[in-house]
């Protein structure tokens, strides 16, 4: 990022969104990046309909050499690509780019999409944008530049190893206020290691990694720069951040937007503590408060009282899941008690956490949705939502539910079937719930906004009225309460088959119960703000939901209408606009606005036997059962899921497709006489303490696959459509004990990113731990084949074993 030649000719014009209470971390650092290397940056703030007119006029009259829009997620999208279609109507010479997490993921389609689009950016930009308009300044174009995507190809691979924007400071324009004091977002580290099904940022470190090794890289040298893993800033750089933005700017409140601020283990973290408050008070600090999102199963009670002596006041506090089933199949660990009382140990630090639940997603079922409802009731403290899983594009999970053909949409905004009616149809009432009652900017992040202000107040030093804090509390309690009551009923009537007058009634009755709680929270916002230079709290969750009503409606305008999935000229249907929306939170990736668009779907109807003879949960049962007991009759060892789904053509295209474009990585399926088709998946992994192994070799795997298809041909279990069953044969439980096994010779928190195979042999003994690149065994492959040394694994004979990067995130 130094200054080259031709720098000081070429303008470049940044588009985003920075909502109110906010900032834009990702375009203050490409600012930084392009400074230091010589180019004229400047921002346009992009938040809602009415700003598009507003900075393409700006752009028309005096034209910048190179836009970049940023492309956070499919929702946040909608606004920019607009732009660029009306610059693109008006004629604008010059090159367009985009960047982000869903412009890196979708490139290919944006850029087959938008004619207008000259390229885009991938990764962390800040080097390839300085080296993108370096080249356009000396005249060139944007093919060949390192890092940047453009219809001729990725191009040479970025550089991921670069350490340059780890050192950057992010320019800031206007702060945000909490109480009459400035905040601030700041980030210590980049990435996580985890492999999360259905996350984002998980899918591009997987593709990270892939453009390090492209780029010639070992796999020992991409893990030791934490390339698909943690990348950390020097400490004494957080520091001085932290000390010139409190002494220079006035701020109080530091938001980390860290995925998982601190270090994994417990005496790394209280190491890092400590040296973090040594570090603020040889600078002279004084008191602040802090914000961020943390894992509660990486949280121990030491790390916690640690942490909050250093500061913390608020936590967005990773839960995710009720049930062990859930949690293993997305790739997280499922909560327990001592997550639970560590909810409770924050609240009597002083701290307020809000957490999620992914109560609907992909494999809900009215057993999951019992139990998640009932673990709500259970959190002892603090607020929490109840959230929709979003089908991301380029995950994991948008690979599996496009291979089902479950998909419905683009990119910028995937939507996905419920195949269980009863799911379904919880998902349409819960959607009305979140939309029509707890609303946008729902009343438990309202809470938690007012929970943070008391907060930090005590945090700074600041006087509070008394009683204060126990009538937050009450409040809290009572909304708390009120979600689960009204899940609980919502459930009900999903099993009782969703009666309309019935879901009206709840909605008025809740409704009535919740505007007598915001009342009661407007009386207590007002006391908060007594005395206070602020007219309004400080409510970042507010104004993601204030802008995402233009994002809907631009949805239909501009940026979608052209969607090849729908016939030029069309009107866009109301309903797609509301499902599934991808918005993420300002201040965490699962938020309110996320799920409250979800839903939508037409109801599927109960699956019927082919002999007439209904589907009832009892014959369900049995049917699951007897296609259970039929694969442990043929492969006693086979590990994974059975598919069972109507042979309807677009499912059977989709199948096709999925088997020529990816061959090694489905399921053999096969079309019985019943006319459903039954697809075999052989998936075996084991996840324990963060030192996971899989069974990576997909030629064995599929040759299980084929010869269940093959014994099973003709044979029906039709009550088993639409969902399938999940089989956890031998091969599950001796990958589980080979890594048991293993566990002490992974790093601290996990295998460190670190690329090896265990080979068996056709009776199951180990005979080889390989590097999966060049040059002599590491120690860690010399500690795993002593750890297996004369052990056999009959049910993974003439598989390879991998590392799986699937708990910490």
């Amino acid at each position: 990022m130094s200054r080259r030649g031709g720098a000081a000719g070429m303008r470049v014009a940044l588009v985003g969104r920075r909502l109110p209470d906010n900032e834009n971390l990702g375009l203050g650092y490409l600012r930084a990046a392009l400074g230091a290397a010589g180019f004229a940056a400047e921002t346009h703030v992009l938040n809602g309909a009415a700003d598009v007119a507003r900075i393409g006029a700006e752009l028309l009259a005096r034209p910048p050499g190179l836009v970049g829009l940023s492309l956070a997620d499919g929702g946040s999208a909608l606004l920019p690509l607009a732009l660029g279609e009306l610059l693109h109507a008006h004629d604008r010479q010059g090159h367009v780019t985009c960047g982000g997490a869903f412009a890196t993921l979708a490139r290919h389609w944006l850029l087959e999409r938008y004619a207008w689009l000259g390229s885009v950016v991938r990764f962390a930009g800040e080097v390839p944008l300085c080296g993108l308009a370096a080249r356009l300044a000396a005249g060139g174009t944007a093919a060949g530049v390192p890092g940047v995507t453009t219809r001729e190809g990725d191009g040479p691979p970025a550089p991921v190893t670069d350490e340059a924007p780890l050192r950057l400071r992010a320019v800031r324009d206007e702060l945000p206020r909490i109480l009459g004091h400035r905040a601030a977002h700041i980030a210590a580290t980049r990435g996580c290691l985890g492999r999360c099904l259905y996350c984002g940022p998980a899918a591009i470190q997987a593709q990270e990694r892939e453009e390090g090794r492209r780029a010639g890289l070992a796999p020992e040298v991409l893990a030791r720069c934490g390339v698909g893993g943690v990348r950390r800033r020097p400490l004494d750089d957080v520091c001085d951040e932290m000390a010139e933005l409190w002494r220079g700017r006035g701020v109080r409140y530091f938001y980390f937007v860290d995925e998982h601020l601190l270090p994994y283990e417990e005496r790394e973290a209280l190491d890092y503590l400590e040296a973090w408050r040594a570090g603020l008070r040889r600078r002279r600090v004084g008191r602040l408060g802090i914000g961020g999102m943390l894992r509660a199963d990486r949280l121990t009670p030491a790390v916690a009282r640690a942490f909050a002596a250093a500061g913390l006041v608020r936590v967005f506090l990773g839960l995710e899941f009720a049930t062990a089933g859930e949690a293993r199949r997305y790739g997280r660990r499922v909560p327990g008690a001592a997550e639970l009382e560590l909810v409770r140990e924050l609240a009597a630090l002083g701290v307020v956490t809000v957490s999620n639940l992914m109560l609907v997603h992909p494999d809900s079922t009215p057993a999951t949705l019992a139990e998640g409802i009932n673990f709500l009731s259970r959190i002892p403290a603090g607020s929490f939502e109840a959230t929709r899983m979003m089908a991301y594009h380029g995950t994991r999970l948008w690979e599996r539910l496009r291979r089902e053909g479950r998909l419905d949409g683009n990119p910028l905004r995937w939507g996905y079937r419920l195949d269980d009616p009863v799911v379904d149809r919880f998902a349409r009432i819960f959607t009305r719930l979140r939309a029509e009652v707890f609303s946008d900017y729902s009343i438990g992040y309202r809470t938690h906004d007012a929970h943070l202000a008391f907060a930090l107040s005590r945090r700074l030093g600041r006087k509070t009225p008394p009683g204060l804090e126990e009538r937050i509390e009450r409040v809290r309690g009572a909304v708390n309460a009120l979600y689960v009551e009204a899940y609980r009923e919502a459930l009900a009537l999903a099993l009782r088959g969703g009666e309309e007058d019935a879901t009206a009634w709840l909605l008025e009755r809740t409704g009535e119960r919740g505007r007598r709680l915001e009342k009661e929270l407007g009386r207590l916002e007002a006391r908060l703000l007594e005395g206070r230079s602020a007219e309004r709290l400080f409510a970042p969750m507010r104004a993601a939901a204030a802008g995402a009503l233009s994002f809907c409606l631009l949805a239909g305008g501009a940026a979608c209408s052209r969607s090849p999935e729908r016939p030029a000229g069309s009107t866009p249907q109301p309903e797609s606009a509301a499902r599934d929306g991808g918005r993420a939170a300002p201040e965490t990736r699962v938020a309110a606005t996320e799920d409250v668009a979800g839903g939508g779907e037409e109801a599927t109807p109960e699956a019927a036997a082919t002999e007439g003879v209904p589907c009832t949960d009892e014959r369900r049962a049995a049917d699951n059962e007897a296609l259970r007991q039929r694969v442990g009759e043929v492969d006693p060892c086979f590990s994974g899921s059975v598919g069972v789904l109507e042979a309807t053509p677009e499912v059977m295209a989709t199948l096709e497709e999925a088997a020529t474009r990816w061959p090694a990585s489905g399921g053999a399926y096969r079309v019985h006489d019943d006319g459903r088709v039954y697809q075999f998946e052989f998936r075996a992994g084991s996840s324990g303490s963060g030192f996971g192994l899989t069974a990576c070799d997909a030629e064995a795997a599929r040759a299980s696959e084929k010869r269940l298809s093959e014994a099973t041909a003709g044979e029906s279990y039709p009550c088993t459509a639409p969902y399938g069953v999940g089989i956890e044969g031998g091969a599950q439980e001796e990958i589980g004990r080979m890594a048991g096994r293993t566990a002490s010779c992974g790093r601290r928190g996990g295998w460190g990113g670190t690329d090896f195979e265990i080979v068996l042999d056709g009776s199951g003994a180990v005979v080889d731990v390989r590097g999966t690149g060049d040059g002599d065994p590491s120690e860690l492959q010399r500690c795993v084949r002593e750890a297996l040394r004369g052990l056999s694994f009959p049910c993974l004979a003439d598989f390879e074993i991998c590392p799986e990067f699937v708990i910490i995130e």
